[in-house]
């Protein structure tokens, strides 16, 4: 729409939202498979108790580590996270298809960005990854994807208080 603010600028403007009030609203979530964002990822066990899916658990988890770090800060380490496994998936196809050993594709990777990850980390752990980048990435991919809703989580619920009149919460 003509005139509309990109969609990372709008969520840049909203006040911020921490990651320790994200996981604050989720344990308060009574049926978390309602919220249209977490609907896929949460449901009931045989009990019949609210279950989340063991990756959200995961990531939540990790989220917790950090809890002064805004819902934005955590959208934009997931856009990234998903976008280098992207560009090492494109790449990758295109070194193979010109018939690269593994050890140089793996160099030359590494010397192309190192913003792909790989230059950071252990030789080994480069190793494992090239033997089945796909399975790395796609885990990676996977735990991008639920920072990504539960950082959206948050971000709307900054966007609902404007909405509703609240005033925004105090940060510490």
């Amino acid at each position: 729409m003509p005139g509309d603010a990109p969609l990372l600028e709008r969520l840049a403007g909203l006040p911020a939202v921490t990651v320790g009030e994200l996981v604050e609203l989720l344990e308060r979530l009574e049926e978390p498979g309602r919220d249209p964002l977490l609907a896929g990822l949460a449901g009931v066990d045989e009990d019949g108790e609210p279950a989340i899916h063991p990756l959200v658990a995961a990531v939540v988890e990790h989220l917790r580590q950090k809890p002064e770090t805004t819902c934005y800060a955590a959208l934009l380490e997931a856009l990234t996270g998903m976008w280098n496994a992207a560009v090492r998936g494109a790449v990758v196809s295109r070194l193979r298809a010109q018939g690269l050993p593994a050890d140089d594709l793996l160099l030359r990777l590494e010397a192309l960005s190192p913003t792909l990850g790989l230059k950071s980390e252990s030789r080994e752990w480069a190793r494992q990854w090239m033997s089945d980048p796909t399975a790395q990435d796609a885990a990676l991919v996977q735990q991008c994807l639920v920072r990504l809703l539960l950082a959206l989580r948050g971000l709307a619920e900054a966007r609902a208080r404007m909405l509703t009149g609240e005033p925004p919460k105090e940060t510490v």
